[in-house]
């Protein structure tokens, strides 16, 4: 794991992760300012550890890391720290982690499928409206 830098070049497997805001910690597939680069091996190495990370990110198991008063951050050996303990309690149960990160990529297209509703119902309220006004 590495400070994101714009000028650098991330060749093979990688993912980053948000180091600062009280979003610290989310996985991203494409980089921020203020994130970390988490470099793997193998894409199956960089889905298992991303899967990981969103999990820790959704139960807000960064949040008891995060410092500083005004904007909060984490540093990076808390966050690696609080991964590696995930990566050992998840290690033994191979078939309950891919029903779970199932389950999870179904409900993130679910949420994809709202937010394109979401925004089609927007723009017909704007058509609704606009209509009414020229009219």
């Amino acid at each position: 794991m590495i400070t994101y830098r714009p000028e650098g070049v991330y060749k093979g497997p990688h993912f980053f992760i948000l180091n600062k805001g009280l979003n610290s910690g989310k996985p991203l597939k494409k980089p921020c300012p203020n994130c970390f680069v988490v470099c793997c091996n193998s894409e199956t190495e960089k889905e298992s550890l991303y899967w990981i990370v969103y999990s820790l990110h959704q139960g807000k198991q960064f949040q008891i890391s995060l410092v500083g008063s005004v904007i909060p951050f984490i540093r990076k050996n808390d966050l690696i720290k609080v991964i590696k303990e995930a990566q050992k309690r998840t290690y033994s149960k191979p078939k309950a982690v891919q029903k779970t990160v199932s389950s999870l990529l179904q409900l993130e297209q679910q949420e994809e499928n709202y937010k394109r509703i979401q925004a089609s119902i927007k723009q017909l309220k704007q058509v609704l409206v606009h209509q009414l006004i020229k009219s």
